[in-house]
């Protein structure tokens, strides 16, 4: 037999040598309860291809292998490295879910809220106040070219600030409640339209977040 096939074929049966044959299995003595796990879930890691290294990452974060493997990221619409820090940070999923939710739903919010004024308040059971808000910007823009004046044959400028200063409200309700969830008090204020006398119809304008 040649040489060089002899070479080739040494170099060949090298390739299926397992790489612990030089190296040394990372898990040799490696018991399942001094890592704070089950027997099982090591036996699952290691069938897996984890190495021992990212196993120790997800136990310092306070995941376990089974949740890891279960994918639990995937179900919450976030991603793996996102859902790995979040875990590091002590958040529980449902903490993550609600965190990604209300960051992904207040950056639209805001904008619909202000198109559509007591969209939010609807939304988030606030009858009154979304009741309040839609109506004033419908009568805002309805008495806009309905009551005109008639000296000038021009609009009233309190009619479209009426309709606009709902719109700015309903807006600015709906951002600072979808990024102060947290911390509700924080993010209440009240707020006077300044349209009406005190007493009496003012009390509706006057709202309370």
């Amino acid at each position: 037999m040649p040489v060089w096939l002899r070479v080739f074929l040494f170099v060949a049966a090298l390739s299926f040598v397992p790489k612990t044959v030089f190296a040394g299995d990372e898990w040799d003595g490696v018991q399942a309860e001094d890592l704070g796990i089950s027997q099982e879930e090591l036996q699952k890691v290691k069938e897996r291809g984890m190495s021992r290294k990212t196993l120790m990452h997800l136990l310092e974060v306070g995941v376990s292998p089974n949740e890891y493997f279960s994918e639990p990221w995937k179900k919450l619409g976030v991603s793996e490295d996102h859902w790995l820090s979040e875990k590091k940070s002590g958040m529980a999923d449902e903490d993550i879910d609600r965190g990604y939710r209300k960051q992904a739903s207040s950056n639209i919010t805001p904008f619909i809220s202000f198109i559509l004024p007591g969209y939010y308040q609807y939304k988030t059971d606030r009858l009154f106040t979304g009741l309040t808000l839609s109506t004033l910007a419908v009568a805002g823009i309805v008495l806009t070219f309905v009551h005109r004046d008639s000296e000038t044959d021009g609009i009233y400028p309190i009619y479209p600030i009426i309709t606009l200063s709902a719109m700015i409200y309903s807006a600015a309700d709906a951002y600072l409640d979808t990024r102060y969830v947290d911390n509700q008090d924080a993010s209440r204020f009240s707020f006077d339209f300044g349209l009406l006398p005190s007493g009496g119809p003012a009390a509706a304008m006057r709202l309370h977040f």
